[in-house]
């Protein structure tokens, strides 16, 4: 075991609902010791300015940076709630390592990711470690997924083929071989069809059909499921990444016009069945005949329609949360950005191009040193936030 750090790991996922912190003690070699975690929902307009640049508009370029910045300030302050969860002051931390929002991914040519680790990194007085994908995929990887390492190091077992699946706003699975092999890459959509859906429905009163209510209502519509299945992106070879920009408010709007008529808890049902068959067929794929064990992590785990869906249809896997093996469902990504950030310190690579595409290990992600001389945690500049 090397040089022992805290790191603060920062994550905001495709679904916008808020900033995901961690704080950790770890080698960025090993598995971490988990001292704190924190989630900081979004206020409402703050996450409609996120969802705004999900899809091409007016002004984007003046939106962005502002955003940016506004982000920027949002994530310092839940890196500095963290640190104060877990009871330590702002210079007992190393590093931070922000994953940012995600607006744009477009493999093989570009992904952005915003909330500024410049703020971050003033605000908190902490180097922050930040834009994580771009290393791997100017050596043409997808610069996704980013996490297999640290899938591999917690979960990954030499009796065992295993499946490790995020079930986010997109579906991405990491298939760990017993042999230490390791395949992965996004299936397709997860939550934010649903997601999509449910804010429709309601004119944006709710986010998420929430603990799966809706869809245990309904029934799946299988000439829906065919017409979902035909879909281009599910037969294209791993490793291979999407977003909101594959399947998001577009796809939803033509997925609704094809299928006028159907019930609003079908659409649902239908909708979480396309999650649960594309995860299993990407699983016994990867790791035929099929997965000795499926570990469910993210948002979409706590979906009681998504897990059973998951356990009838891997039926001969052993269908579990993370949690079961002691990590939070919730924390997975931002654990691992957290240890991610360290690996950067260290100049240790943290791509696998097994797993993105790309051609060569990278180190992974850009150093941004703190302002010397500022007031940790306070403003010193003019700038007025809009959250």
């Amino acid at each position: 075991m090397g040089t022992i750090f805290r790191s603060v790991g920062l994550i905001s996922g495709t679904s916008a609902d808020g900033v995901d912190a961690v704080l950790l003690q770890t080698d960025g070699e090993t598995v971490p010791e988990v001292l704190a975690r924190l989630a900081c929902p979004y206020p409402a307009s703050l996450r409609s300015q996120i969802l705004s640049l999900y899809e091409p508009g007016a002004n984007e370029l003046d939106r962005l940076g502002a955003l940016d910045r506004d982000l920027g300030e949002f994530f310092a302050q839940a890196a500095m709630q963290v640190c104060t969860t877990g009871g330590y002051p702002l210079d007992a931390v190393d590093v931070v390592g922000s994953h940012g929002q995600t607006v744009r991914h477009r493999p093989p040519g570009f992904s952005i990711q915003i909330g500024s680790p410049f703020m971050i990194a003033f605000r908190t007085g902490i180097t922050t470690v930040a834009d994580f994908r771009m290393a791997d995929m100017v050596r043409g990887g997808e610069g996704a997924p980013l996490v297999p390492l640290y899938h591999r190091v917690v979960f990954g077992r030499s009796d065992a083929r295993v499946a490790v699946v995020n079930l986010g706003g997109i579906a991405n699975i990491t298939a760990l071989s017993n042999d230490g092999r390791v395949v992965a890459g996004d299936t397709g959509p997860a939550n934010t069809l649903m997601d999509h859906w449910a804010e429709r429905l309601t004119g944006g009163k709710d986010h998420c059909d929430h603990n799966g209510i809706m869809a245990s209502r309904g029934r799946v519509d299988e000439t829906a499921m065919t017409w979902l299945l035909r879909h281009p992106y599910f037969t294209r070879p791993f490793p291979k990444s999407t977003g909101r920009e594959i399947f998001g408010a577009t796809f939803l709007a033509e997925f609704l016009a094809a299928f006028p008529h159907m019930t609003a808890e079908d659409r649902f049902r239908t909708l979480a069945q396309l999650t649960i068959e594309t995860v299993a067929q990407a699983a016994e794929q990867l790791l035929p005949p099929h997965p000795t064990r499926v570990v469910l992590c993210g948002g979409g785990a706590d979906n009681p329609v998504l897990v059973q869906g998951c356990q009838q249809r891997l039926s001969q896997s052993e269908v579990i949360s993370s949690s079961d093996l002691g990590v939070d469902t919730a924390f997975l990504e931002a654990e691992a950005f957290a240890w991610l950030a360290v690996r950067t310190l260290k100049g240790l690579t943290s791509n696998l191009p097994e797993a993105t595409g790309a051609t060569l290990p990278a180190v992974l992600g850009a150093i941004y040193p703190p302002a010397p001389g500022h007031v940790v945690g306070k403003r010193s500049d003019p700038f007025v936030g809009r959250l």
